[in-house]
């Protein structure tokens, strides 16, 4: 069969989508095993062949992707039919719940209530009440109960999946989750509202889908079987945070179809025989296959013994060097580099790429919690949107400067009529001012300075602000935003760039836990638990230079999982985003313990471990 060993998949859910009755499923599809044109391919038949009869019925089918990126990708590729409601879990099921206000409000106190109760109780059995932790408890209880009394007068909850949600009346994103698994699972006819709107309802990545949502679907699937399919798509080696479901293949109902995708159509041989040996110990379903054309693939275990004041920018240039004379692959080195490096925490990254400074002041900001990573904080935006585009429209002798200034710029605004080329002349002076301070790499204050004092741009307000203060001058009463703000000021603007490259995937480095779904021709993976400050991550444990903790301990004894399961699934992850070339550097304190657990692991031959 070849290359096409998995054409019975597509076929099964073709089957289970059209035949009578329709069937439930559950895909089990590994790393690069072409998932996405899976479900792509069932949706361009759903669309060509019951299309028409669902938008008639006023039916949709809804797709739940993992991310922004992904269900952009799917709307594109199914030519923004109308038949799909393809969004993120957190769209979704807001679109479902946002109409019952008074559901909303109900479960709403009854969780700050809850929350109450357990926040008095452990208040209540503290002993030294004069801790830090006492007293913020005590802070977060007056402020739950400040909620609680407003909570009671909201006539109506709003609430954005892809924002920060400020206003006194917004729902956080992890109370959007908990209140719709709730109302959906509590509430029969809301279910049925469900299965009748999306009679066929798909899952990607189901594996990292919160837990209590996949709960509430199968109650759906339950009750309502004759009108509504549950298609999951996942894998159970990649799930990666601890709010998925997990050992979700025990649930499965004997009634579903469970395809299997044997063949990885991204990565080289050696590349998959490594996450097979990994992945076989997670899931019986983890055995792929490489195509019959796949190269050879190539992988290195570097152990750097662990040393005080190293430099461990130079390490990794050494260690790129010599990933190029062992595969003869000038990708690796050079200006045209081309390589991925995968770090476990954000702060690893940065500090690489040199914005640490920059960075951490805003990863603090709980407002900015969700969209500081997406790239969409408005206030940074100003800049990344505006202000850069600008210089580097100029830089280039293009014409999207006279745009973004049309359409931002306050001297070329409609309201300005009077002398319009005067204005035009004053906007060009001030935009060929602003793109030398820019190129200077002046420090953010000195480019906001200059665009207050040229009215070229609308600045925001909480920039503007922060322009106006000193550290020195901050007290505990400046909004967190604002000091966020007043610590970066004296920062070079090139470290914005730098931030809009990264979060954006056009810099070099990402983070083990956010390239789930991409793929590299080269990847280098930097293991670093001294660097890292996370604790659901071992890779000393992992690698055998570190003993189980208590927890783990604990854990085993309870049945659940402990940090060398959840790094295990995380090193598959980040070991299969390579398609020719891996690199994994692993920085340790115990060189021998590492070698030794690589090859009696059966990861890593002898001749394919270097100790720098």
């Amino acid at each position: 069969m070849g290359n096409s060993i998995d054409t019975q998949v597509d076929e099964m859910l073709e089957k289970c989508i059209f035949s009578t009755p329709r069937k439930s499923f559950f895909l089990f599809a590994g790393a690069g095993s072409g998932k996405t044109f899976s479900l792509v391919l069932l949706l361009r038949k759903i669309r060509d062949r019951i299309g028409k009869d669902l938008l008639l019925q006023g039916k949709n089918v809804a797709v739940i992707t993992y991310t922004n990126a992904a269900t952009d990708e799917i709307i594109n590729r199914l030519d923004y039919s109308s038949i799909f409601r393809i969004s993120t879990i957190h769209s979704f099921v807001w679109d479902v719940i946002k109409h019952y206000q008074t559901d909303i409000r109900s479960l709403y106190c009854q969780h700050l209530s809850e929350e109450m109760t357990t926040l008095r109780k452990k208040l209540n059995d503290t002993k030294n009440k004069t801790t830090k932790t006492y007293l913020s408890n005590k802070e977060k209880l007056n402020d739950l109960n400040e909620r609680f009394e407003k909570a009671k007068t909201i006539e109506r909850f709003i609430y954005n999946p892809n924002g920060s949600n400020p206003e006194y009346n917004a729902l956080k994103h992890a109370e959007v989750i908990k209140i719709s698994a709730q109302m959906i699972k509590d509430i029969p006819l809301l279910q049925r509202i469900i299965a009748q709107k999306y009679p066929i309802l798909l899952i990607d990545e189901s594996q990292d889908t919160k837990k209590e949502l996949v709960d509430a679907f199968f109650e759906i699937q339950k009750n309502f079987a004759s009108i509504f399919t549950l298609g999951l798509l996942g894998d159970q080696k990649q799930r990666i945070y601890t709010d998925g479901k997990e050992n979700i293949e025990s649930i499965i109902p004997a009634g579903w179809e469970k395809p299997i995708k044997r063949m990885n159509y991204r990565s080289g041989r050696r590349i998959i025989r490594l996450a097979n040996s990994i992945g076989k110990d997670i899931d019986i379903h983890a055995e792929q296959n490489p195509r019959e054309d796949a190269n050879d693939g190539f992988v290195r275990l570097f152990i750097v013994k662990q040393r005080d004041d190293q430099n461990k920018d130079e390490v990794e240039k050494n260690i790129r060097h010599i990933m190029f004379e062992q595969t003869n692959d000038e990708k690796w080195v050079g200006e045209d580099t081309d390589v991925k490096s995968l770090t476990l925490e954000h702060m690893m990254a940065v500090r690489r790429l040199g914005f640490a400074e920059f960075f951490a002041p805003f990863s603090k900001v709980s407002k900015y919690q969700m969209t500081f990573l997406q790239g969409t904080v408005p206030e940074l935006e100003f800049f990344t949107k505006e202000v850069l585009p600008i210089v580097k429209s100029i830089n280039d002798g293009g014409r999207q400067a006279l745009e973004i200034l049309k359409e931002y710029s306050p001297l070329l605004s409609r309201q300005n009529k009077d002398k319009p080329y005067e204005l035009y002349l004053r906007c060009r002076d001030a935009a060929t001012r602003l793109t030398d301070f820019v190129n200077g790499n002046k420090t953010i204050r000195v480019v906001t300075e200059e665009i207050i004092k040229s009215q070229l741009l609308k600045v925001p307000d909480v920039v503007k602000q922060a322009y106006t203060l000193k550290l020195s001058e901050l007290d505990e009463t400046v909004a967190e935003d604002i000091r966020a703000w007043v610590e970066v000021m004296d920062l070079p603007i090139s470290m914005i760039h730098k931030y809009d490259d990264y979060v954006n995937q056009k810099s070099q480095f990402d983070t083990h836990q956010g390239v789930k779904g991409l793929e590299f021709d080269r990847v280098m993976v930097i293991i670093d638990d001294s660097e890292a400050k996370g604790f659901l991550f071992s890779y000393d444990k992992l690698f055998g230079v570190k003993g189980l903790s208590d927890a783990d301990k604990r854990n085993l004894m309870e049945g659940k999982e402990t940090s060398i399961e959840r790094t295990k699934r995380l090193f598959y992850v980040t070991c299969t985003r390579a398609k020719n070339a891996l690199a994994v550097v692993m920085y340790t304190y115990v060189p021998e313990n590492v070698k030794k657990e690589a090859i009696d692991k059966g990861w890593f031959d002898e001749n394919e471990i270097i100790n720098i």
